[in-house]
């Protein structure tokens, strides 16, 4: 081979090397940006909570027109759940993919008979008053659906963990119906009413209204697995009731691992009160209530 085909030959050979070695690069570079530009998206988590609320209930409602004082304990509304249904569930459940939260909260309770829930007020309506201590059927559903966005995070100054600020919004759904019987102290204009011996019943029938609201909610990691959470919210602004609010501070704890999962501990306090109000004369239905007390229960999380 002469000297010009060798050097035409080597040439050749080096511009071979160095495209492909720039061609590896280069792919390289771009696996690198394809996997940088489809990194995945953070995945959604779950944690379910059932749990039981202990309130004392404390207002005013009005039912047919007649009005009551609505002062009931713990021990009054345990005694007198209907056992022959469900008596009551209580259960919250959330997911969450980084900032964004979904979260549904479900409240039913199931009275009968009970006789210490309500007394009639003073006044009298339509010419008739419902006098003494009067009997209860009550059943109540409040569904709570709504999304939360977490606006800011940061490190805990006092404990080793972190603290979050959550915004809220959503809805509160509620269900109501209620029969009270009381005796009759004046038997005049209560054809509205069903009547059994001395005795008369109001009736409201079904009552639904649902309130939007907007809140915040502050959680603060306090330890490892250890987490301290408060949330308010008001609501109703008139389209459902006229006003509504709520606070709820709980103290959740890491118990223990099952097959994966882990359970948390859940102690705290909830107050709910609404003011709901509906017709007018012996058609008015009305709840002025406030509900409180203690919370437990136990969350999986998924």
């Amino acid at each position: 081979m002469n000297f010009i085909a060798k050097n035409i030959l080597l040439a050749s050979s080096l511009a071979f090397l160095t495209s492909n070695s720039a061609g590896t690069a280069a792919a390289a570079d771009l696996g690198s940006m394809e996997q940088r530009t489809l990194a995945p998206m953070s995945e959604w988590t779950f944690v379910f909570t059932t749990y039981g609320w202990i309130p004392w209930m404390s207002g005013n409602m009005a039912v047919r027109g007649r009005a009551f004082d609505v002062n009931a304990n713990p021990g009054e509304i345990f005694s007198h759940l209907d056992w022959s249904t469900l008596p009551a569930w209580m259960s919250y459940a959330e997911a969450r993919n980084g900032p964004v939260s979904l979260f549904n909260d479900i409240v039913y309770a199931n009275i009968t008979g009970a006789k210490n829930f309500a007394r009639a007020s003073d006044r009298q309506i339509i010419d008739s008053s419902l006098g003494g201590a009067v009997s209860v059927d009550y059943e109540q559903v409040i569904v709570e659906f709504g999304g939360a966005y977490e606006v800011w995070s940061g490190q805990n100054p006092i404990a080793t963990g972190s603290t979050s600020l959550d915004l809220l919004a959503g809805g509160r759904y509620w269900h109501q119906d209620a029969d009270i019987s009381a005796n009759v102290s004046a038997s005049v204009n209560i054809g509205d009413l069903s009547v059994s011996g001395n005795r008369v019943t109001a009736r409201s029938g079904s009552v639904d209204w649902v309130d939007p609201f907007i809140g915040a909610r502050l959680r603060n990691q306090i330890a490892p697995g250890e987490e301290i959470m408060v949330r308010a919210d008001v609501g109703g602004f008139g389209a459902g009731s006229e006003a509504s609010w709520q606070v709820l501070a709980t103290y959740n704890w890491k118990m223990c691992t099952s097959s994966g999962y882990v359970i948390d501990g859940y102690l705290g306090y909830r107050a709910l009160s609404v003011d709901y109000s509906q017709g007018s004369g012996n058609t008015e239905y009305k709840f002025d209530v406030l509900q409180q007390g203690p919370v437990i229960g136990t969350t999986l999380h998924f």
